[in-house]
C-alpha cells in the first residue's frame, strides 16, 4: 500500500506544471512544463502558432525536442528568417533562481538552433510573474502573457508608445522600435540585433520626408528619425526644424512613401500614394491658392490632404480661411489643376478667427486641465486645428487608462467648446 501511494505521489509530481515557456515571433504560444522539463501541454494563441505546431503533437516530449522542433518549424514555414530573426523567450517558474537558470538554457538552446541554421538570430528572454492585469492584457489582445510584459516594459519608457499599437506587431518589429529609442530595460535580456533587412535605411527615410518638404538638409535643425507603427504598418517617424517650422514625418519603412505628415501652424496630411508620382500637399496648396488670389500668409486656418473613394487616391483636397471667406478645392494629383473650387462668404469673421490663434501647446494645456489629468498621465495625446460651421477650433484627444477624452477648444480664445469621454471597448 505504501509502495502504491509512493508511485502515485511519484506520477503526480512528474505530471505537475512546474514552470511556464513561451515563444512568440509573431506566432505566439505557450507551453506547461514539468519538473522534469517534460512538455505538459500546448497552448497557440494565433493563426500563425496553429500553423507552426500543425500535427505536431509535443506532449511528453523533453523541453529542448520541443523547442528545437518549433524553432525548425518557424524556419521553415517563413516566420524567422534573415529579414525576421527575433524571437522572445519568457519563463514562468515560483522559483525565481530556476527561472532565471531555464531562461538563460532556453536561450542558449536557440542561440544553437540558429547557428545550425547559418542564421544570425536575436533572442530576448525574460522571466515573468503572472498577475490580474498581465492576463487581463493578454486576453485582450490576444497574445501571450510574455508578450504582453515585453510591451508593458517597452511602453513604460516611452509614453509616446500604446499597448495597442505595439501589439499586432511582431517581437522583431518591437525589438527594433525599442532599439531605435535607446530603450533598455534589465528585465528584458536580448543576444544578437534585430534584423533591419526589410526596410530602407533611416538615411533614406529622411532623405525622403526632406525632398517632400522641399528642404535641404542644411537648413535642418533637431533632426531625429526613429521607428513607430501606424495601424500595424511599421513608419520612420521623422522630425525636424527649420526656419521656425517643426515638420512631422511618417515614412513607409518598406516603400519609402509618406505615409502622414504634418507642420506645426501649416499644412499637414496623409497619402497612400508615391511621393514622387503626385505634385505634392504643397504644389496642391499653392494651385489653390493662387487660383483663390491669396496668399497663405493671409489664411486663418490652412488644411491639404488627398482625399480617398474606395481606397484610391481621387485629388487634393484643400480648405483654407482668409478674412471672412472660407475656400474650399480639389486639385488634381499629378498636374496641380483646379478641379473645383467653392468659396463661401460670412457677414462677419467666424468666432475666434479673427485673432491669433492661442497654438496647439495652450489648446492641449486647456484640455488637460479642463479634465482634471495631468500631462504625465496621458497617453495618445492628438491635436488638430479644425473648422466646423465656420468656426476654428482645435481638435484635443486623449488617453487616460481605459477612457477617451475628446476636446473642441476655441483656437482664438481657449474657450472649452464640446467636451466628450468615454470607456474604450
Amino acid at each position: 500500500m505504501c509502495c502504491g501511494a509512493f508511485g502515485i505521489s511519484s506520477w503526480r509530481g512528474a505530471n505537475a506544471v512546474d514552470s511556464v515557456v513561451m515563444l512568440d515571433v509573431n506566432p505566439s504560444l505557450s507551453m506547461t512544463v514539468s519538473s522534469k522539463e517534460r512538455v505538459l501541454s500546448v497552448t497557440p494563441f494565433n493563426q500563425d502558432a496553429e500553423v507552426i505546431l500543425g500535427d505536431m503533437d509535443l506532449t511528453g516530449t523533453d523541453l529542448d525536442v520541443a523547442v528545437n522542433a518549433l524553432i525548425g518549424s518557424m524556419l521553415q514555414n517563413g516566420y524567422l528568417s534573415d529579414i525576421q530573426n527575433a524571437i522572445l523567450v519568457s519563463v514562468e517558474n515560483q522559483d525565481a533562481a530556476k527561472s532565471a537558470q531555464l531562461q538563460q538554457h532556453l536561450t542558449d538552446t536557440i542561440n544553437s538552433v540558429f547557428q545550425g541554421g547559418s542564421l544570425e538570430g536575436a533572442v530576448l528572454s525574460q522571466t515573468v510573474t503572472e498577475s490580474a492585469d498581465l492576463n487581463a492584457l493578454a486576453q485582450q489582445y490576444g497574445i501571450s502573457v510574455g508578450k504582453a510584459s515585453l510591451i508593458q516594459e517597452v511602453i513604460a519608457q516611452d509614453s509616446t508608445l500604446t499597448f495597442a499599437s505595439l501589439a499586432p506587431l511582431s517581437v522583431n518589429e518591437i525589438a527594433l522600435i525599442a532599439e531605435s529609442r535607446h530603450l533598455t530595460t534589465q528585465a528584458v535580456t536580448q543576444t544578437g540585433t534585430a534584423s533591419t533587412k526589410a526596410y530602407i535605411t533611416a538615411e533614406e527615410a529622411k532623405n525622403a520626408a526632406l525632398a517632400h518638404a522641399g528642404i535641404a538638409e542644411s537648413s535642418v535643425a533637431q533632426l531625429e528619425i526613429e521607428f513607430d507603427s501606424e495601424d500595424g504598418l511599421m513608419v520612420y517617424e521623422v522630425e525636424f526644424y527649420a526656419g521656425g517650422t517643426e515638420y512631422d514625418y511618417d515614412i513607409n519603412a518598406r516603400t519609402g512613401e509618406v505615409v502622414n505628415f504634418s507642420r506645426e501652424g501649416g499644412i499637414s496630411g496623409g497619402t497612400t500614394g508615391s511621393s514622387g508620382s503626385y505634385i505634392g500637399e504643397a504644389a496642391a496648396t499653392a494651385a489653390a491658392l493662387t487660383h483663390a488670389g491669396v496668399s497663405e500668409a493671409d489664411t486663418i486656418y490652412l488644411r491639404c490632404w488627398v482625399e480617398h473613394d474606395d481606397g484610391r487616391a481621387e485629388c487634393y483636397e484643400v480648405e483654407f480661411l482668409a478674412g471672412t471667406t472660407e475656400y474650399q478645392y480639389e486639385i488634381d494629383l499629378y498636374t496641380g489643376a483646379v478641379l473645383k473650387s467653392e468659396r463661401e462668404s460670412h457677414s462677419v469673421p467666424a468666432s475666434g478667427s479673427s485673432g491669433p490663434h492661442i497654438g496647439e501647446a495652450a489648446a492641449k494645456s486647456a484640455a488637460l486641465t479642463h479634465a482634471g489629468v495631468s500631462e504625465s498621465d496621458a497617453s495618445r495625446i492628438q491635436v488638430e486645428l479644425d473648422r466646423d460651421d465656420g468656426r476654428t477650433l482645435y481638435e484635443v484627444e486623449f488617453h487616460v487608462g481605459r477612457t477617451e477624452y475628446s476636446y473642441e477648444i476655441d483656437a482664438s480664445s481657449g474657450a472649452i467648446v464640446k467636451a466628450e469621454q468615454e470607456l474604450d471597448d
